[in-house]
């Protein structure tokens, strides 16, 4: 497995040297957009540098051919505003030298929750010698026969005046039929519409039909001639209309899809499991693994928060700094591993007597952080009273009632300070209960001494 990943991976780095398909990744930001990687083979291929594109020094929105412009634009948002994150397109865009190249391109939006960004990845394959080809050798009536014999994507042609379609020998051989197996009739189509598509074909269709959209995609499901169902990208557009606008006959093409909704599958399922592997690792990063409460790095953004919250509509907290009394002599006259039970059932004491949005967290060593919102210090005084008279008889060492106390200072933010300066007040107010024969709960006052 790890070969296979390590020749994938450096076969795409000689496909982005030497290939001839560029990948691109822009974003698009509240209406800006901007490329942050592009391969290194666009300079070979059109000329420019990979530094002028990301720069914006040649904006990439401007390389593509005026006509071509704004259908690109509109796709791109009817894309992110039907939160479809794959289509085909073809366009032609400017190389640096003026010539006009002719592009096929595979595009997926990735749609990121709770932000304003959009990341939009772009394969571009260069098929300008083959339109050339083509169009130098062949006429428009050859070149539509030649197109449906050789094309390897299905090709239709419906005749609705006379209700009369034309599937072409790949459109009959992609859902597993010889050409003479199927008939030329719309019901041969429709009747193999998966039950749960069909309205959704419907509507696409009969919009293009009313001339309510410049084009026809969508993808759904076709039953195969055994049995299963393949996913179809279906394209098409009215080349016929009558005085009222109504479609009299449309052309398009059927791409067989399957494999690649597979893997679309497979990397939602993929970044479904990764993303609960960032969760998992983010409740990590703010853990404190011996109690399960909030680390000292969570505390002090949760305190920020608070402050934040102050600022927009005046809403007070109080922060309270817990130490237990004479935890070194637990230490010493029970060992570490029991001076770690009393920590995890001290704090499994506080998760009980304090409920969200009320914080809680391990400060360090015997001390406890706790942060009341929209609480008064003289209210979390009387709830650390509570809290305090729960120590009783919460610990036992064999059958020896361990003494479990706590000393306590608090301090109520009403004023615009330092985060160092919240976290001083109520240490200080907690030193001073601890100088006091601790067991004690200090409201923090300016005439408190400096320690």
């Amino acid at each position: 497995m790890e070969n296979t990943e390590r020749d994938f991976t450096e076969s795409f780095q000689e496909i982005a040297l030497n290939g001839p398909v560029v990948f691109i990744h822009w974003l698009i930001d509240e209406g800006t957009q901007m490329v942050d990687q592009i391969t290194p083979n666009i300079k070979r291929i059109y000329g420019y540098t990979p530094e002028e594109v990301i720069s914006g020094s040649v904006p990439l929105l401007t390389i593509i051919f005026e006509e071509d412009r704004k259908k690109f634009q509109d796709t791109l948002k009817l894309r992110i505003a039907s939160n479809s994150p794959f289509w085909e397109s073809f366009y032609r865009i400017y190389a640096k030298n003026g010539d006009i190249r002719f592009i096929k391109s595979y595009t997926y939006i990735k749609f990121h929750a709770f932000t304003s960004k959009t990341s939009i990845y772009s394969y571009l394959i260069d098929q300008t010698e083959n339109d050339k080809e083509i169009n130098m050798h062949v006429s428009l009536e050859q070149r539509w026969a030649t197109a449906i014999d050789s094309a390897k994507d299905g090709v239709w042609d419906w005749d609705l005046k006379e209700n009369i379609i034309f599937y072409s020998k790949h459109w009959k051989s992609m859902i597993g039929y010889k050409e003479h197996e199927l008939l030329n009739e719309l019901f041969e189509w429709r009747k193999r519409i998966h039950p749960l598509d069909i309205d959704k074909v419907d509507i696409i269709f009969n919009a293009h039909i009313y001339n309510n959209s410049s084009f026809i995609e969508c993808e759904y499901r076709l039953l195969h001639a055994d049995g299963t169902h393949r996913w179809i990208l279906n394209r098409g557009k009215a080349v016929e209309r009558n005085e009222n606008g109504l479609a009299m006959r449309m052309i398009g093409t059927h791409v067989d899809i399957t494999e690649r909704k597979a893997i679309e599958l497979m990397l939602k399922e993929r970044n479904e499991e990764l993303e609960h592997l960032v969760e998992q690792l983010k409740d990590l990063s703010n853990t404190d693994p011996l109690t399960s409460l909030c680390n000292r790095r969570k505390m002090i953004e949760e305190i920020k928060n608070a402050q934040n919250q102050f600022d927009l509509n005046k809403q007070q907290f109080t922060l309270a700094i817990l130490d237990i009394d004479y935890f070194k002599n637990i230490n010493d006259q029970y060992g570490h591993t029991f001076g770690d039970i009393a920590l995890q059932t001290f704090a499994n004491l506080l998760m009980r007597q304090i409920s969200s949005p009320d914080v809680m967290g391990r400060w360090g060593g015997e001390e406890f952080i706790l942060l009341f919102h929209n609480k008064s210090a003289l209210e979390t005084f009387h709830q650390l009273m509570s809290i305090q008279a729960g120590c009783n008889d919460l610990l036992k060492y064999r059958m020896e009632q361990v003494h479990l106390t706590f000393s306590a200072g608090l301090y109520e933010y009403n004023n615009y300070e330092l985060l160092e300066d919240i976290i001083k007040y109520a240490d200080q107010a907690m030193y001073r209960a601890k100088s006091l024969g601790r067991q004690q709960i200090i409201i923090h006052n300016k005439g408190l001494p400096v320690m």
